[in-house]
C-alpha cells in the first residue's frame, strides 16, 4: 500500500465542470434557482434528521409531507412514510420551540 500524501476532494460546489457562473455572474434568475436547489437538498438530507434541521427545511419537510396525506390517489404505503414523517416533523418543532401541548 502507498502512501498518498495529496488526496484530492471534488465536491459538489468546486466541480471543475460546473455550469453555473461565479457568484457575482449570476442573474436574479440564476440566483433564485441556485437557492431551490440548495433548498430541495437541504430537506432531502434532513428525512430522518429533523432535529438538526433549519425552521425553514422542517417547514418545506411539513409541508411537503402534509400535501402528500391529503392528496387523492396517494398510495397507502406512501400515506405511512408521510405521516411518520410529520409526526418526526412536530416532534421536533415542539421540542424545539418548547410548545406545551397539554392545553
Amino acid at each position: 500500500m502507498t502512501s498518498n500524501s495529496q488526496l484530492t476532494v471534488v465536491t459538489r460546489d468546486d466541480a471543475s465542470d460546473s455550469s453555473m457562473a461565479p457568484p457575482s455572474a449570476l442573474t436574479g434568475a440564476q440566483r433564485q434557482h441556485a437557492y431551490r436547489l440548495r433548498r430541495k437538498r437541504a430537506v432531502i438530507d434532513a428525512i430522518g434528521e429533523e432535529a438538526l434541521a433549519s425552521r425553514v427545511t422542517l417547514l418545506a419537510l411539513l409541508s411537503d409531507g402534509l400535501a402528500a396525506l391529503e392528496a387523492n390517489g396517494t398510495s397507502t404505503m406512501l400515506i405511512e412514510i408521510k405521516r411518520e414523517s410529520v409526526k418526526r416533523v412536530l416532534k421536533a418543532i415542539v421540542t424545539r420551540y418548547g410548545i406545551d401541548l397539554t392545553d
